[in-house]
């Protein structure tokens, strides 16, 4: 019995308690984003990562890009990292043309790379290369899987149609954002894919530049709302690139008295209210947590747990439908966004060696939340 005692005292002390903040270095990790606090994506995804650095003891720093171009985003990626305490890591987003050269200025400085929200642009893939690959220091690329979610939001609509008009053939329209971003083209691939597996007509898709002043994408979102709906009187679906332009399009069908079912992507606050009152029908999104989820990768590659063995470099994250049917149970944590609800720590695997792989699933965290409560 005493062989067995002293045994077990070894492994324990070998094994030792889980590591606890108090163990660890409290790391220094910045972020540049696309835009400020006050845009209503990015707002929102940045108050979800301060809540999940505050739980993960990140010393967590946000550089905006004043402009919203490329050149400005430039600018905010130097001065992440040539800050003077120089940062652990650095979170950033691709854009055109700059992808190589953002990845090489944290190279010549020694800092990893984390991108996250958008993929690598079109015909730049040779330049940056696989993670991993060409620049070392590009340690991870998380991005939603925008065709997929262009997919489930048609999908959703024409399903619906069909049941409000059933043995006709449906008729879907899309409005879409600019004809060279990526996120617009893919979640268009998304619309064209669903009408096809749905075998509905997808009369016509057009596309707006949503780079544009807000009033003036507005303005154009209900112009050319007016047009499909009177070019095309049979209209049984809507599919919209954004929430923001499912929101003004639903205004013009309701002055023209058109009953269309329509919704978008982005989880914008205005489209839950709406789906709730049962105006918009479906709003895909969830993306907004890839910047906490991502500094739970990153606080675990940093203390040693390399997340590269079980996700690889490239992670696609997958959005959720909200929709008329379940839209009560997301409803609250949605609109009243207390994201201090979430213990983060959670997801750690240096801090919960027990976890056998992330999970960061919208339903999970949902799940999660509503125990607590």
């Amino acid at each position: 019995m005493l062989f067995i005692f002293r045994f077990c005292l070894f492994i324990i002390c070998l094994w030792g308690p889980a590591p606890s903040h108090a163990d660890q270095k409290k790391l220094n990790i910045s972020f540049v984003s696309p835009n400020r606090d006050d845009s209503r994506f990015w707002g929102t995804a940045h108050d979800f990562a301060r809540a999940s650095a505050n739980d993960l003891n990140i010393d967590f720093k946000i550089y905006y890009n004043r402009d919203n171009n490329r050149f400005t985003y430039l600018e905010a990626f130097q001065r992440a990292v040539n800050a003077k305490e120089k940062p652990d890591a650095v979170l950033g987003v691709f854009f055109r043309f700059i992808g190589d050269e953002i990845l090489e200025m944290a190279r010549c400085k020694g800092i990893p790379v984390f991108m996250l929200n958008a993929n690598i642009p079109d015909g730049e893939e040779k330049d940056i290369g696989s993670v991993r690959g060409k620049y070392k220091n590009f340690i991870g690329h998380m991005a939603p899987d925008e065709k997929a979610a262009g997919h489930i939001l048609a999908s959703y609509l024409i399903q619906t149609a069909k049941k409000k008009h059933p043995g006709k053939k449906i008729e879907i329209a899309g409005l879409s954002g600019h004809r060279e971003s990526p996120v617009s083209l893919n979640r268009g691939e998304g619309l064209a894919r669903a009408a096809k597996d749905e075998k509905a007509k997808l009369r016509q898709v057009i596309y707006i530049d949503w780079t544009q002043p807000e009033a003036q994408v507005k303005e154009d979102v209900q112009m050319r709302t007016k047009v499909l709906l009177t070019r095309y009187k049979k209209l049984d679906a809507f599919w919209f690139v954004s929430d923001a332009m499912a929101l003004e399009g639903k205004a013009v069908m309701e002055r023209l008295h058109r009953d269309v079912i329509t919704g978008g992507i982005d989880w914008k606050k205005e489209a839950i209210l709406q789906i709730k009152n049962r105006v918009l029908h479906a709003s895909v999104g969830g993306h907004f947590t890839e910047i906490g989820f991502s500094l739970v990768l990153l606080h675990d590659y940093l203390h040693g747990k390399d997340f590269y063995d079980e996700l690889g470099g490239r992670i696609k994250t997958r959005m959720t439908l909200l929709t008329m049917e379940n839209i009560d149970r997301f409803h609250g944590l949605l609109t009243e966004q207390n994201w201090d609800e979430v213990d983060f720590s959670r997801y750690s695997k240096i801090l919960h060696p027990e976890l056998k792989r992330y999970d960061f699933s919208f339903e999970t965290l949902l799940n999660t939340i509503e125990k607590t409560r």
